[in-house]
């Protein structure tokens, strides 16, 4: 099967070279240069969407222009609301090429220049390094395909990007415009926000050695210790957008780019019924002290077809900085030894003080000098 693919693509490749829908030697748009920027603006109340791709030129050239197609990624399951339709795979594969050009006859493909036959699939020409689309949908999934255009008889390979517009209620805050708005899946879940972050109080095992294994498997009771960790109360509100009733939303939450573990729900269920005004509220216990942590919480839609049900990403970083932990360590537990070479003061059973060696000598002396003393004035006497 794989061979068959390779086949295919190659023998694709040739066909486009062949009919000079394709020049290998045209260089191409660098995908890292590819830059999105959109204008959200209200107007006789209604909210506008524009965006603006811009990219660098590639070095080496000076092109005639640039041939720009921009497709609506999901725009057949937006038509058909239970996705795509079953049947043969390779009927359904959309390879953005109007095979009937590439397969027409010599002369009518002499008779048409590279910029032609690109425009007869869409695409249109831009002279700079940037193209404007206005009325976009937002939420939506997109993608922009630029191709160089050397002269009119020369086209260099389609470069395709992928982007997604601003979430809508994130934009413009304005409930009654944005349930209005169609989305493939969902938007991202609304009003993401930090209610509290605590520390609480928990008892561990502490790390065990061999000899404290083998005691533990003869019935020995296991050592704990207190450790102090965070907790962070979360809330969010359902989705505005949705393109089919949400089942649950995934948990995710990372620390320096890597998943966390800890004492919360991988997905809280969500509840169609229920009022979608009212936030839903979410524990996350058992954090670590002084960290930056980043929380995913991702929609999952009832909804079927050759796609992932998952709408849009809401995103929420938060601190466990600067919390104290005090009332985890007692201070009965935490004073100090007496440190070395020296005597802790300790009263005696009856109450009495107990005198260090200083205040002994310091004692004897102070009777020998008043011994001498006495001594001496008996002495005159005779």
């Amino acid at each position: 099967m794989a061979g068959d693919w390779l086949s295919m693509t190659v023998a694709l490749m040739m066909l486009l070279v062949t009919s000079g829908a394709l020049d290998l030697q045209v260089p191409i748009v660098d995908m890292e240069t590819f830059d999105v920027r959109s204008l959200v603006q209200r107007e006789n109340e209604k909210w506008t969407l524009e965006i603006t791709v811009s990219w660098e030129r590639p070095d080496g050239i000076e092109p005639e222009g640039y041939m720009v197609q921009l497709k609506d990624t999901y725009a057949d399951v937006m038509n058909d609301p239970q996705g795509i339709a079953g049947g043969d795979f390779i009927d359904d594969l959309d390879f953005g090429i109007d095979f009937a050009d590439i397969f027409g006859s010599p002369a009518a493909a002499q008779e048409q220049t590279a910029r032609e036959r690109l425009e007869n699939r869409g695409f249109v020409f831009v002279e700079t390094e940037s193209y404007s689309a206005v009325d976009m949908k937002f939420t939506h999934h997109y993608e922009i395909e630029v191709v160089v255009l050397n002269n009119n008889e020369s086209a260099g390979r389609g470069v395709v990007h992928r982007f997604v517009t601003p979430d809508c209620y994130s934009s413009t805050y304005d409930l009654n415009f944005c349930g209005q708005q169609e989305v493939v899946f969902a938007s991202k879940p609304a009003n993401i926000s930090l209610l509290n972050v605590s520390v609480t109080c928990v008892e561990v095992d502490e790390e065990t050695s061999d000899d404290v294994t083998s005691e533990q498997e003869n019935g020995e009771d296991q050592k704990t210790k207190t450790v102090a960790m965070a907790t962070a109360w979360v809330s969010w509100i359902r989705p505005v957008q949705q393109g089919g009733d949400i089942i649950s939303y995934v948990i995710r939450l990372e620390h320096d780019g890597s998943v966390q573990d800890g004492a919360f729900d991988p997905s809280v269920t969500e509840d169609s019924s229920r009022d979608p005004l009212v936030p839903i509220k979410y524990h996350l216990r058992q954090v670590e002290l002084n960290q930056t942590y980043t929380l995913q919480v991702t929609p999952f839609v009832n909804k079927t077809g050759d796609f992932s049900p998952y709408g849009m990403m809401a995103q929420l970083t938060f601190h466990t900085y600067n919390l104290s932990a005090d009332h985890c360590f007692p201070a009965a537990e935490t004073q100090a030894t007496p440190r070395a070479g020296t005597e802790a003061t300790a009263g005696a059973s009856g109450g009495a003080g107990f005198l260090a060696p200083g205040v002994w000598s310091t004692f004897c002396t102070l009777v020998i000098f008043v011994g001498h003393l006495f001594h001496l004035n008996i002495a005159s006497w005779f």
